[in-house]
């Protein structure tokens, strides 16, 4: 029999981990209930010699514990500093040139800016049905611009893309995103830095040609559909032709059959109507038919 005392010193360990659990909640520390049921499972190894009750005990911690545990909860994220931003916001271009690495890519940012007249859109640059995002991770990369999601700008400058181990290593890199789906535009660091007026019909040509191969693209799975629409027609089509041709020929020999049918009975009534005789053995006949 388990005793009053056993009794009561668990409850004694219940009560103080549901007001661990109160307490930490007020401070907002949940962890409080993790280390208290340590402490008292320290506690019972340390000084509970029984087996059962060190059994017991131990089910009394860690099942109080799971019961009254802080339940994952998701807390919803709050808008990052660039997300933010509006073109109300005096500062707004400046904080986004701060994310820029380099002077070239910075002549690039305020290129496009100029050309497209992006403003802040939750933590992006929209403008002239242009999105623009900057040192986005894209697969296992980050690339240094990213337009409408899927048209990679790479600012190269030639001191880290110019050696054969670096264009071999940008190969790669653009050989993955375009696997997939993205499309790629390098630029040189001095075409944007001397030159911003080039890099920016660059990106006009390359998106154009992009999108417009996108649009074909897309025209075609249309005809493709399109075309399987019109062969499953095509198909129920000549079925119900051949339903109906067949209907047709099955009324058709219907029809002859019974205009044959009728046309012997004629000739027979013909024949019995000369022959009386004839004709009295067929009424026998019929009438010993229809016994049956």
């Amino acid at each position: 029999m388990i005793s009053l005392a056993i009794i009561g010193f668990q409850v004694v360990i219940a009560l103080s981990l549901v007001v661990t659990r109160i307490f930490g909640s007020a401070f907002n520390k949940p962890d409080w209930l993790f280390w208290v049921a340590f402490g008292w499972t320290a506690f019972t190894f340390a000084f509970v010699f029984a087996s059962p009750l060190i059994i017991l005990q131990l089910v009394v911690i860690w099942g109080v514990t799971a019961w009254i545990r802080p339940k994952d909860e998701v807390v919803p994220r709050q808008p990052s500093k660039l997300e933010r931003l509006t073109e109300e916001d005096e500062n707004w271009l400046r904080v986004f040139q701060s994310l820029c690495e380099s002077p070239a890519e910075t002549a690039f940012l305020d290129a496009m800016v100029s050309a497209f007249d992006l403003k802040p859109d939750n933590g992006r640059l929209s403008g002239s049905g242009l999105i623009l995002q900057m040192q986005v991770p894209v697969v296992n990369y980050r690339v240094d611009f990213l337009i409408d999601e899927k048209l990679v700008v790479e600012v190269d400058g030639a001191r880290w893309h110019s050696s054969p181990e670096a264009v071999e290593r940008d190969a790669a890199r653009d050989k993955t995103l375009s696997a997939k789906g993205f499309e790629i535009l390098r630029i040189p660091a001095k075409t944007t830095l001397y030159n911003p007026t080039e890099a920016i019909e660059l990106v006009r040509k390359t998106r154009t040609q992009w999108l417009a191969r996108k649009a074909q693209v897309r025209a075609s799975d249309v005809g493709e559909a399109r075309q399987l629409g019109e062969t499953q027609n095509n198909i129920r089509e000549r079925v119900k032709q051949f339903n109906d041709r067949l209907q047709q020929e099955l009324d058709e020999s219907l029809e002859r059959s019974n205009q044959r049918a009728e046309e012997q009975e004629r000739r027979l009534q013909a024949e019995l109507d000369a022959n009386p005789k004839l004709k009295e053995r067929y009424d026998k006949v019929v009438a010993e038919w229809d016994k049956y």
